[in-house]
């Protein structure tokens, strides 16, 4: 049984039997996966704020009524989804966690590249994956990984070959279309990078309607010794729905690695992102934004392991707050007594532009080597008056006073992005939301 009873309960309609479906119809190393991860979820229950890592992010309202899992095919606006596809992309479009080979854009592959619903690669490439799917990490929300895994119907498996060098972007399209309100789905993403690969991959997570929905959401990467990888997250969901992702990326030696966080669009967003630095010289960049206003609640944890010398991580997150807004970011850094040479550097900036908006950051830093050069740092500000009397004396009204010194704000945090592809894509979300100011 799915439902446990230590905190408040999960409600989801047809659970027990929808899961024992799920398991008959696995492989037989996705059946026990799925097996343990309900014992776990059940173990482990919804977190609550009396839990440490959810101290500022209550979901007692998100749980607070029946759900259902998205099983049964819905219509697709077509039109609204070709909305976030772009030219020269390689398009993978789920709908509802189910891989769409007719809306996705795959056709002819680079060489060296694989795209395969979850599946169909579970059992093609079934060693591989098992040895990223096992784990549960220490940044992991237990309870979501674990319903994760239990419930996910389907997903992506990207696999890039050693050496090869893949162009284009790889645009995954995680879309959610319900026909009516309290539906829960279960994205799933997993990527493998070879040695000396290197590959451009983006996931977008957007609504194709206005209905009240749950997301949980997992994706696991692992990067190859020598492989260049950029990645980015962005959130972009109904102002009615719930995302809660986690997103662990596994580095080898001499990787590099730049990931960018995005998020806009949900009433409540948490991001667990975990990195694990496993070989001697791994580079990681670890940059993110987020606009919210209204009631929106993000909440970003980020967790970076490091275990071998001479590596190095930089991390930069920027938020934007207007109206009631609530933003909580933590970030912790395990520096192990091995990793001598480390270079970590982290900070994270916001600005409040409403008088209710407000924040919570606790940088972590745990340090067990000697030999290390590791900084944190955070602040959060108010526009500066000056500033903006500055603009207002050039004939500049206040309200778009306030607009430009929030986008010169935002461009530095998104002008770290190198993909052009992605940047581009970015700046087309923001251009939906940003800058919507209310004064």
């Amino acid at each position: 049984m799915m439902t446990q009873q230590r905190r408040y309960p999960l409600r989801i309609d047809g659970l027990d039997e929808y899961q024992e479906k799920l398991i008959d119809a696995s492989p037989a190393w996705l059946k026990g996966l799925r097996r343990r991860s309900v014992a776990l979820f059940t173990e482990a229950g919804l977190p609550t704020v009396k839990d440490e890592e959810w101290k500022y992010t209550p979901l007692v309202d998100v749980f607070n009524r029946h759900l259902r899992v998205a099983v049964d095919p819905v219509s697709v606006d077509e039109a609204k989804l070709r909305a976030y596809q772009d030219e020269g992309d390689i398009h993978v479009v789920l709908v509802n966690g189910v891989f769409n080979a007719q809306l996705s854009g795959l056709g002819r592959l680079p060489k060296g590249l694989s795209i395969l619903p979850f599946q169909e690669a579970a059992g093609r490439y079934s060693q591989e994956m098992e040895l990223l799917t096992e784990r549960l990490t220490p940044n992991d929300s237990k309870a979501f990984v674990s319903l994760n895994h239990a419930l996910f119907t389907d997903g992506v498996f990207v696999r890039v070959q050693d050496n090869a060098v893949i162009e284009p972007l790889i645009h995954i399209i995680h879309a959610t279309a319900c026909d009516e309100p309290d539906v829960m789905v279960f994205p799933r993403s997993m990527v493998i990078v070879g040695k000396n690969a290197q590959a451009s991959i983006m996931e977008s997570h957007v609504s194709l309607d206005a209905e009240v929905y749950v997301s949980d959401a997992l994706t696991d990467i692992r990067v190859g010794e020598g492989a260049v990888v950029q990645y980015c997250k962005a959130e972009a969901e109904n102002v009615g729905s719930v995302h809660i992702a986690a997103t662990r990326i596994w580095q080898e030696a001499a990787s590099t690695l730049e990931s960018f966080a995005f998020a806009h669009g949900a009433l409540l967003t948490r991001n667990n992102l975990s990195i694990f630095l496993k070989g001697e010289g791994a580079n990681t960049v670890v940059n993110g934004f987020y606009a919210i206003d209204g009631q929106q609640h993000v909440d970003n944890h980020t967790f970076l392991d490091i275990r071998h010398p001479h590596c190095t991580t930089f991390q930069f997150y920027k938020g934007l707050l207007n109206g009631a807004a609530h933003a909580v970011f933590n970030g912790k850094i395990y520096v192990h007594p091995e990793a001598q040479k480390t270079d970590a550097y982290q900070l994270n900036k916001h600005l409040l532009l409403g008088p209710e908006a407000r924040v919570d950051t606790k940088p972590q830093l745990e340090i067990f080597a000697d030999d290390v050069k590791c900084t944190h740092g955070a602040t959060i500000g108010q526009l500066s008056e000056d500033e903006v009397f500055y603009l207002q004396s050039r004939c500049i009204s206040r309200t778009k006073a306030v607009q430009l010194l929030s986008k010169g704000f935002m461009d530095d945090i998104i002008n770290t992005v190198k993909s052009l592809p992605i940047r581009r894509k970015l700046n087309k979300l923001l251009s939906v939301k940003f800058p919507e100011v209310k004064l």
